[in-house]
């Protein structure tokens, strides 16, 4: 049997969607601050979760490792953080359900399966595109203690808005193999198709092949029959 187009799409957006969240978490360019007071004119400080760094395009040096307390400390960053991580582990969970749910080295794939696991990657993706989303409302908001005048969205939010989309889409196609697994179950299914039994041939008058039914109708007699004896 082939594996469903629905099933395909969910194993093709599903690992892609993965590998850009993971590249979100770790990259330090959520937010770029630039036009630093007492600064390089090129300066930029890449902020990400985890780490800052601060980029000089004019001799292409980048130096990570930039303190700032009062950015790290904020409660969008300490909480997009642990969102991020659990992200991780339920998308990762999600692809291991669903793979064991296609099973594209079996005959038949176990649809319920493939439809949880569609759930987890729904879930998983919800999960990134939450702290990408209010990251993006609060990024004026969260304190910047290099006091940069413009601040701008980095390629990492970018990544995991997509990557959170393609998840959360991968998941909407593995949840149609819920309609594959109860397709044919109900009473009105099973009895569609009537089923026909043969009979020998011999039990039926010559020239007359498998009939439907024979119905014997009686030959009138008027001599033997009396119309007073009708019922009224």
């Amino acid at each position: 049997m082939r594996t469903p187009v629905v099933m395909i799409l969910g194993l093709v957006f599903a690992p892609s969607g993965y590998v850009l969240i993971l590249t979100c978490i770790v990259a330090p360019a959520w937010r770029d601050v630039s036009g630093i007071p007492n600064g390089a004119l090129d300066e930029i400080h890449h902020q990400g979760l985890w780490e800052i760094c601060k980029d000089e395009q004019s001799v292409r040096e980048l130096t990570c490792g930039q303190s700032d307390d009062a950015y790290f400390n904020y409660q969008v960053i300490s909480i997009a953080r642990g969102l991020m991580i659990a992200s991780m582990v339920v998308s990762a969970a999600g692809l291991l359900v669903t793979t064991l749910g296609v099973r594209c080295w079996t005959e038949v794939p176990n649809y319920t399966i493939s439809g949880v696991g569609g759930i987890i990657l729904v879930i998983g993706g919800a999960l990134t595109l939450i702290p990408v989303s209010w990251y993006t409302d609060r990024l004026r908001q969260i304190p910047n203690t290099a006091l940069g005048t413009e601040l701008t969205v980095g390629y990492a939010v970018v990544l995991g808005f997509v990557g959170g989309c393609l998840i959360v889409i991968a998941g909407i196609h593995l949840m149609f193999s819920f309609g594959k697994s109860f397709k044919g179950k109900t009473p009105a299914e099973k009895n569609y198709y009537p089923k026909i039994s043969a009979y020998p041939a011999s039990k039926y008058p010559t020239g007359i092949s498998n009939p439907v039914s024979v119905i014997e109708i009686p030959q009138y007699n008027a001599s033997t029959h009396n119309p007073w004896d009708d019922d009224l």
